[in-house]
């Protein structure tokens, strides 16, 4: 009986001491990301209205403490939002008329944001995360393909896709389900926010001559939510 208790408090010392070991996470997360504010407006008055629908994310993160609670963190992020060609095309029609068919590819944004991270025990085997981030992503703006059939004929407009660098923030906050000695399940929310200026964005039309060339800034909102999983360091 005495070897036996003798070895059941190593194991329990042993256990105790893996699990405040726990020094942070590697991972990969997926999810949704519902654009909100001008990057989802649908309001053709308002030159930095994205159209941007619900789309999808994927990171690549690093979460590693420093303390008991407190830490640093990273990510790495791809995210890719549609466009509503749809209500594009039919906001057209409402303001001159005609049927408009438009084609587009994505908004598409890649960073890399680093900031400081706390997490606070639940459990054993469950924790309340937070991070907050900055950094800069790359985005890339999408490529528009609008046509007219009209009472002229067909005529038509391009686009072009132009790429431009910003400043990033990101503030959120998850759980972390520890499911063995190595290995986590994630769920995080997070907001992220850019304003990236597109310099150089060509139009070419039907109407011919010279392709036409502006500038604008497009304000990046969105709410993501990330599900993955990850090796517990």
């Amino acid at each position: 009986m005495k070897n036996f208790l003798i070895t059941l408090a190593i194991a329990l010392l042993t256990s105790s001491n893996s699990f405040s070991q726990d020094k942070g996470y590697i991972g990969i997360s997926l999810g949704p990301s519902i654009p909100i504010g001008e990057y989802a407006s649908r309001d053709a008055s308002n030159k930095s209205a994205g159209w941007a629908t619900t789309g999808a994310i994927f990171d690549i993160s690093f979460a590693y403490k420093l303390g008991q609670n407190f830490g640093v963190t990273g990510l790495l992020r791809g995210q890719a939002n549609g466009i509503d060609n749809d209500a594009y095309a039919s906001e057209l029609s409402n303001q001159a008329g005609g049927n408009w068919t438009v084609d587009s590819k994505a908004w598409s944004i890649g960073g890399f944001m680093f900031g400081a991270y706390g997490s606070f025990p639940i459990s054993d085997k469950v924790s309340f995360d937070t991070r907050a981030m900055i950094g800069f992503l790359s985005a890339t703006s999408p490529e528009l393909n609008v046509t007219l059939n009209g009472s002229g004929g067909l005529a038509w407009f391009k686009q072009s896709s132009v790429s431009a660098t910003s400043f990033s923030y990101l503030i959120g906050g998850g759980f972390k389900f520890d499911v063995g000695n190595k290995i986590c399940l994630l769920a995080n929310l997070d907001y992220l926010g850019a304003k990236p200026e597109f310099r150089y964005v060509e139009v070419t039309s039907s109407a011919g001559g010279a392709p036409q060339k502006s500038t604008f800034s497009q304000g990046f909102g969105s709410i993501n939510f990330g599900f993955g999983i990850g090796l517990r360091l």
